[in-house]
Protein backbone atom coordinates (compact mmCIF):
# COMPACT_ATOMS: atom_id res chain seq x y z
CA UNK A 1 0.00 0.00 0.00
CA UNK A 2 1.17 3.75 -0.53
CA UNK A 3 0.26 4.28 3.03
CA UNK A 4 3.03 1.81 4.41
CA UNK A 5 5.59 3.41 1.81
CA UNK A 6 5.38 6.68 0.17
CA UNK A 7 2.55 8.32 1.86
CA UNK A 8 3.54 6.83 5.41
CA UNK A 9 4.48 10.46 6.63
CA UNK A 10 0.81 11.01 6.83
CA UNK A 11 0.07 8.15 8.27
CA UNK A 12 -0.18 10.02 11.86
CA UNK A 13 -3.09 12.07 10.36
CA UNK A 14 -5.10 9.83 8.88
CA UNK A 15 -4.68 7.98 12.43
CA UNK A 16 -3.43 9.73 15.35
CA UNK A 17 -2.22 8.07 18.45
CA UNK A 18 -4.12 10.13 20.66
CA UNK A 19 -7.39 8.08 19.49
CA UNK A 20 -5.94 4.52 20.31
CA UNK A 21 -5.66 5.17 24.37
CA UNK A 22 -9.08 3.36 24.60
CA UNK A 23 -8.75 0.41 22.92
CA UNK A 24 -4.74 0.15 24.39
CA UNK A 25 -6.56 0.03 27.75
CA UNK A 26 -8.68 -2.67 26.84
CA UNK A 27 -5.98 -4.59 25.52
CA UNK A 28 -4.04 -4.29 28.56
CA UNK A 29 -6.78 -5.52 30.29
CA UNK A 30 -6.97 -8.70 28.67
CA UNK A 31 -3.38 -9.38 28.55
CA UNK A 32 -3.05 -8.75 32.30
CA UNK A 33 -5.68 -11.30 32.75
CA UNK A 34 -3.69 -14.17 30.64
CA UNK A 35 -0.23 -13.10 32.11
CA UNK A 36 -0.51 -10.34 35.12
CA UNK A 37 3.30 -10.14 35.30
CA UNK A 38 4.22 -9.32 31.65
CA UNK A 39 7.60 -7.66 31.32
CA UNK A 40 8.91 -7.35 28.15
CA UNK A 41 6.89 -8.15 24.86
CA UNK A 42 7.56 -7.46 20.75
CA UNK A 43 4.72 -6.26 18.66
CA UNK A 44 4.83 -7.96 15.38
CA UNK A 45 3.48 -5.69 12.35
CA UNK A 46 4.01 -2.23 14.59
CA UNK A 47 3.30 0.26 11.89
CA UNK A 48 3.05 3.80 13.26
CA UNK A 49 3.69 2.47 17.18
CA UNK A 50 -0.05 3.96 17.86
CA UNK A 51 -0.64 1.16 20.36
CA UNK A 52 2.86 1.01 21.62
CA UNK A 53 3.08 5.09 22.64
CA UNK A 54 0.41 3.39 25.87
CA UNK A 55 1.11 -0.25 26.30
CA UNK A 56 5.23 0.98 26.94
CA UNK A 57 4.45 2.22 29.64
CA UNK A 58 3.51 -0.76 31.46
CA UNK A 59 5.87 -2.71 29.97
CA UNK A 60 8.92 -2.78 27.46
CA UNK A 61 8.32 -3.42 23.76
CA UNK A 62 9.99 -4.01 20.97
CA UNK A 63 8.70 -2.77 17.70
CA UNK A 64 8.76 -4.42 14.65
CA UNK A 65 7.52 -4.22 10.72
CA UNK A 66 8.07 -4.74 7.42
CA UNK A 67 7.89 -1.17 6.48
CA UNK A 68 11.41 0.72 7.39
CA UNK A 69 9.00 3.79 6.49
CA UNK A 70 6.22 3.03 9.01
CA UNK A 71 8.85 2.05 11.51
CA UNK A 72 10.52 5.78 11.15
CA UNK A 73 7.44 6.85 11.89
CA UNK A 74 7.01 5.04 14.93
CA UNK A 75 10.67 6.03 15.97
CA UNK A 76 9.36 9.42 16.15
CA UNK A 77 6.50 8.70 18.32
CA UNK A 78 8.52 6.01 20.63
CA UNK A 79 12.15 6.61 20.30
CA UNK A 80 12.32 4.75 23.85
CA UNK A 81 11.31 1.31 21.98
CA UNK A 82 13.64 -0.56 20.16
CA UNK A 83 12.90 -0.84 16.48
CA UNK A 84 13.58 -3.83 14.11
CA UNK A 85 12.35 -4.40 10.32
CA UNK A 86 11.40 -7.60 9.22
CA UNK A 87 8.63 -10.11 7.87
CA UNK A 88 7.13 -11.25 11.19
CA UNK A 89 6.77 -14.76 9.62
CA UNK A 90 10.30 -15.14 9.62
CA UNK A 91 12.32 -12.62 11.64
CA UNK A 92 14.61 -13.24 14.20
CA UNK A 93 15.28 -11.42 16.70
CA UNK A 94 17.59 -13.86 19.11
CA UNK A 95 15.15 -12.95 22.62
CA UNK A 96 11.76 -14.67 24.06
CA UNK A 97 9.44 -12.59 25.23
CA UNK A 98 6.69 -12.67 28.06
CA UNK A 99 3.89 -11.55 25.10
CA UNK A 100 3.85 -11.13 21.12
CA UNK A 101 0.93 -8.52 20.29
CA UNK A 102 -0.13 -8.74 16.23
CA UNK A 103 -2.51 -5.77 15.78
CA UNK A 104 -4.75 -5.97 12.66
CA UNK A 105 -1.51 -6.32 10.39
CA UNK A 106 -2.11 -9.60 10.55
CA UNK A 107 -5.18 -8.93 8.13
CA UNK A 108 -2.50 -8.50 5.21
CA UNK A 109 -1.68 -12.17 5.42
CA UNK A 110 -4.50 -13.87 2.96
CA UNK A 111 -3.47 -17.60 3.33
CA UNK A 112 -3.61 -19.92 5.82
CA UNK A 113 0.03 -21.42 5.00
CA UNK A 114 1.21 -17.90 5.53
CA UNK A 115 -1.30 -17.69 9.05
CA UNK A 116 0.74 -20.45 10.29
CA UNK A 117 4.24 -19.18 9.14
CA UNK A 118 3.34 -16.46 11.51
CA UNK A 119 2.19 -18.03 14.71
CA UNK A 120 4.88 -20.88 14.65
CA UNK A 121 7.26 -17.44 14.97
CA UNK A 122 5.53 -15.60 16.97
CA UNK A 123 5.62 -19.02 19.38
CA UNK A 124 9.45 -19.22 18.98
CA UNK A 125 9.72 -15.88 20.27
CA UNK A 126 8.01 -16.68 23.45
CA UNK A 127 9.16 -17.72 26.84
CA UNK A 128 7.35 -20.77 28.69
CA UNK A 129 4.77 -18.43 30.14
CA UNK A 130 4.21 -16.16 27.29
CA UNK A 131 0.71 -15.42 25.54
CA UNK A 132 0.02 -14.46 22.04
CA UNK A 133 -2.17 -11.51 21.98
CA UNK A 134 -3.83 -10.87 18.26
CA UNK A 135 -6.64 -7.80 17.34
CA UNK A 136 -7.77 -8.99 13.73
CA UNK A 137 -10.62 -6.98 12.28
CA UNK A 138 -13.13 -9.13 11.49
CA UNK A 139 -14.04 -13.18 11.12
CA UNK A 140 -16.39 -14.82 8.59
CA UNK A 141 -19.22 -14.84 11.52
CA UNK A 142 -18.66 -11.55 12.19
CA UNK A 143 -17.96 -9.64 9.24
CA UNK A 144 -19.94 -6.83 7.29
CA UNK A 145 -19.22 -4.45 4.54
CA UNK A 146 -18.04 -1.21 6.02
CA UNK A 147 -17.10 2.51 5.09
CA UNK A 148 -14.95 4.79 7.07
CA UNK A 149 -13.79 8.14 7.23
CA UNK A 150 -11.55 10.68 8.90
CA UNK A 151 -8.42 12.13 9.22
CA UNK A 152 -7.21 15.61 11.33
CA UNK A 153 -5.01 18.80 10.87
CA UNK A 154 -1.81 19.55 11.80
CA UNK A 155 -0.22 22.98 11.25
CA UNK A 156 -0.91 23.92 7.75
CA UNK A 157 -0.49 19.98 6.96
CA UNK A 158 -4.20 18.06 6.33
CA UNK A 159 -5.60 14.56 5.47
CA UNK A 160 -8.74 13.43 4.76
CA UNK A 161 -9.76 10.05 3.93
CA UNK A 162 -12.46 7.66 3.14
CA UNK A 163 -12.46 4.19 3.29
CA UNK A 164 -14.54 1.43 2.05
CA UNK A 165 -14.40 -2.74 3.04
CA UNK A 166 -16.19 -5.07 1.35
CA UNK A 167 -16.43 -8.78 0.22
CA UNK A 168 -16.44 -9.77 -3.84
CA UNK A 169 -16.50 -13.41 -3.23
CA UNK A 170 -17.79 -14.55 0.22
CA UNK A 171 -16.51 -17.87 -1.02
CA UNK A 172 -12.98 -17.13 -0.98
CA UNK A 173 -10.70 -16.30 1.80
CA UNK A 174 -9.96 -12.26 1.00
CA UNK A 175 -11.93 -9.05 1.66
CA UNK A 176 -10.87 -5.94 -0.27
CA UNK A 177 -10.41 -1.96 0.81
CA UNK A 178 -10.73 0.97 -1.09
CA UNK A 179 -9.27 4.65 0.35
CA UNK A 180 -9.57 7.72 -1.39
CA UNK A 181 -7.27 10.06 0.46
CA UNK A 182 -6.92 14.46 0.15
CA UNK A 183 -4.00 15.36 1.23
CA UNK A 184 -2.99 19.15 1.79
CA UNK A 185 0.72 19.96 2.51
CA UNK A 186 2.97 22.64 3.73
CA UNK A 187 2.33 24.87 1.17
CA UNK A 188 -1.50 24.71 0.74
CA UNK A 189 -1.19 22.46 -2.26
CA UNK A 190 -4.41 19.77 -1.94
CA UNK A 191 -3.71 16.54 -4.14
CA UNK A 192 -5.59 13.31 -4.02
CA UNK A 193 -4.33 9.39 -3.90
CA UNK A 194 -6.29 6.13 -4.06
CA UNK A 195 -4.57 3.12 -2.50
CA UNK A 196 -6.00 -0.47 -2.17
CA UNK A 197 -5.75 -3.25 0.13
CA UNK A 198 -6.48 -6.98 0.71
CA UNK A 199 -7.30 -8.78 3.42
CA UNK A 200 -7.42 -11.93 5.23
CA UNK A 201 -11.00 -13.22 6.07
CA UNK A 202 -11.14 -16.69 8.30
CA UNK A 203 -13.66 -18.70 10.61
CA UNK A 204 -13.05 -18.51 14.29
CA UNK A 205 -12.51 -22.65 14.15
CA UNK A 206 -10.33 -21.79 11.19
CA UNK A 207 -8.30 -19.84 13.62
CA UNK A 208 -8.43 -22.13 16.05
CA UNK A 209 -6.93 -24.89 14.23
CA UNK A 210 -3.86 -23.24 12.73
CA UNK A 211 -3.20 -22.02 16.43
CA UNK A 212 -3.61 -25.48 17.73
CA UNK A 213 -1.10 -26.55 14.96
CA UNK A 214 1.21 -23.86 15.97
CA UNK A 215 0.85 -25.28 19.33
CA UNK A 216 -1.89 -22.50 20.93
CA UNK A 217 -5.28 -22.61 22.49
CA UNK A 218 -7.10 -20.02 21.11
CA UNK A 219 -9.40 -18.04 23.41
CA UNK A 220 -12.38 -15.28 21.76
CA UNK A 221 -12.43 -12.38 24.00
CA UNK A 222 -15.35 -9.60 23.30
CA UNK A 223 -14.03 -6.06 22.92
CA UNK A 224 -16.25 -3.38 23.39
CA UNK A 225 -14.94 -0.22 21.95
CA UNK A 226 -17.04 3.37 22.74
CA UNK A 227 -18.73 3.93 19.62
CA UNK A 228 -18.31 1.70 17.18
CA UNK A 229 -21.25 -1.17 16.86
CA UNK A 230 -20.92 -4.56 15.90
CA UNK A 231 -18.48 -7.91 17.57
CA UNK A 232 -15.42 -7.29 18.13
CA UNK A 233 -12.99 -10.42 19.14
CA UNK A 234 -9.30 -10.20 20.45
CA UNK A 235 -7.85 -13.78 20.26
CA UNK A 236 -5.78 -14.46 23.01
CA UNK A 237 -3.63 -17.58 22.93
CA UNK A 238 -1.67 -19.71 25.59
CA UNK A 239 0.69 -22.17 24.72
CA UNK A 240 -0.24 -25.90 24.61
CA UNK A 241 2.32 -27.91 23.00
CA UNK A 242 5.54 -27.13 20.44
CA UNK A 243 5.14 -27.57 17.23
CA UNK A 244 6.58 -31.52 17.31
CA UNK A 245 3.78 -32.12 19.70
CA UNK A 246 5.83 -32.18 22.92
CA UNK A 247 4.55 -30.30 25.83
CA UNK A 248 6.32 -27.14 27.13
Amino acid sequence: MKLYKELAEWWPLMSPHTEYEEEAALYLELIRRYHADVKAAVEFGSGGGNNAFYLKQRFSMTLTDLSADMLKVSERLNPDCEHVQGDMKKLDLGATFDLVFIHDAIMYFTTKAELLEVMVNAKKHLNERGILMIMTDHFKETFKPVTDHGGIDAGKRGMRYLEWTYDSNPDDHVTETEYAYILRDENGTVFREYDRAESGLFSMPEWEEILAEAGFQANFERVEYTGLEGPYFAIVATQTADVDGTKN
